[in-house]
């Protein structure tokens, strides 16, 4: 019986540039956001995700929190909900 090669993904660290662009990234959604978002399961759990992942300096869990935090506010754009409220500038 042949055996699998196990492989164990070290778990990277961020630089202090990323955390500071995913913040900016991330403070560009939550800054703004209208009440009918804010109040929102989803935008609230994302919230959760991003401040846990940071407090425990996971940049995998922080990124996986942004990304689900901008899709929802382009979502909840593109499906007319409301307007777009972040600069277009600060869009990845």
């Amino acid at each position: 019986m042949r055996r699998r090669r196990v492989i164990v993904r070290r778990r990277t660290r961020w630089t202090l540039d990323e955390w500071n662009r995913g913040w900016d990234i991330a403070m560009s959604r939550i800054e703004g956001a209208p009440t009918d978002i804010r109040t929102e399961c989803i935008f609230q759990d994302c919230l959760t995700v991003l401040d846990w992942a940071f407090a425990n300096g996971n940049g995998r869990r922080f990124e996986l929190g942004l990304n689900a935090l901008m899709d929802f506010c382009a979502d909840m754009v593109s499906e007319g909900n409301c307007k777009q409220w972040w600069s277009k500038e600060q869009a990845p």
